[in-house]
């Protein structure tokens, strides 16, 4: 792995926060579709996990490895997880544990769509880079979920993981994305070493940003920053509240409409994966303590012990 500089001490109850923050990507989506199958939304990060995983494992062997790659293998087998083939004439990576195990995740009904620039980046034979985006101008909130990915990796200088942000992103987003991906990355990181501290850096990450992921970014980090000093669970609920400006004044007659009070509010999946990871960085686990069990669960338990077993 790329670990120039000081050598630092992993975050303080750093397994705890890794676990939480895979288990947030999964209960963020979850409960924004509200429905219990699983969906896009977490599967590629998860996938984008064990890319990272397999150069960690490299390295272990005392292997050089290109993290990029390895994340584009891993993003290529979630395409084929998610499509049923592989992009045509791309390379076609083998099984590893994570694609076995997903074998065994109950559907009940589908895999749920997620953010379909994703899908389209990576429909493509080579793989998305600063120099050669595979989506081309695409800025959209698919990049969030994985910056949090890129951020799980302790013990080595911001700037390696603003390199794996980067890549992350431009396997299927152009570079207004890959910006904000970045800032995302630096802000889940500042989260799990500085906890509710962390808060007061933020600013500063998301003031050059623009675009839509960066529009998106904005406000999950507006919910969550009015909620630091709540308690963990407090902190999770206060983000989901749905605003109600439509209070009926006790002085007025007029009565609302029925239609008036029964607004859908459609969720994002991908904002709302991104806002719980950046809970669970800032809590840990107990942000997520009172969430249902997930079908994804056993591949989280078992990408966290991998996880931790290389990095501990």
């Amino acid at each position: 792995m790329n670990e120039t500089g000081e050598i630092a001490l992993l975050p303080e109850n750093y397994s705890d926060k890794v676990f939480a923050i895979l288990l947030g990507l999964a209960d963020g989506a979850t409960h924004a579709r509200d429905d219990i199958d699983p969906g896009a939304t977490e599967i590629l990060p998860l996938y984008l996990a064990d890319g990272l995983l397999e150069a960690l494992e490299w390295a272990n062997d005392g292997v050089a490895s290109d993290e990029a790659a390895c994340m584009w293998l891993a993003a290529l087998r979630s395409y084929n997880k998610l499509t049923g083939s592989f992009p045509e004439n791309s390379p076609q990576p083998l099984n590893r544990w994570i694609d076995e195990e997903f074998t065994r995740v109950e559907i009940f009904e589908t895999i749920h769509q997620g953010d379909p620039l994703n899908l389209s980046g990576l429909n493509s034979v080579d793989m998305g880079q600063a120099g050669r985006p595979t989506g081309v101008g695409a800025d959209s909130t698919g990049v969030l979920p994985r910056a949090a990915i890129a951020a799980l990796l302790g013990r080595v200088p911001v700037s390696t993981t603003a390199t794996l942000a980067r890549s992350a992103a431009f396997l299927t987003h152009d570079k207004q994305a890959a910006e904000t991906c970045i800032a995302a990355a630096k802000i889940i990181r500042s989260a799990m070493e500085l906890g509710e501290e962390s808060a007061s850096e933020w600013p500063e990450l998301l003031e050059p940003l623009e675009g839509v992921a960066a529009d998106a970014l904005r406000e999950i980090v507006s919910r969550i920053a009015a909620g630091i000093g709540l308690s963990p669970t407090a902190a999770y609920d206060a983000y989901f509240a749905e605003d109600n400006e439509e209070e009926t004044s006790e002085e007025s007659d007029i009565v609302a409409a029925p239609a008036a009070a029964e607004v859908e509010v459609i969720r994002d999946p991908e904002v709302d994966a991104y806002a719980v990871a950046l809970l669970t960085a800032i809590h840990g686990s107990d942000a997520v303590g009172e969430r249902p069990a997930s079908a994804l669960d056993d591949i989280i338990s078992e990408l966290h012990d991998r996880w931790m077993a290389l990095l501990v």
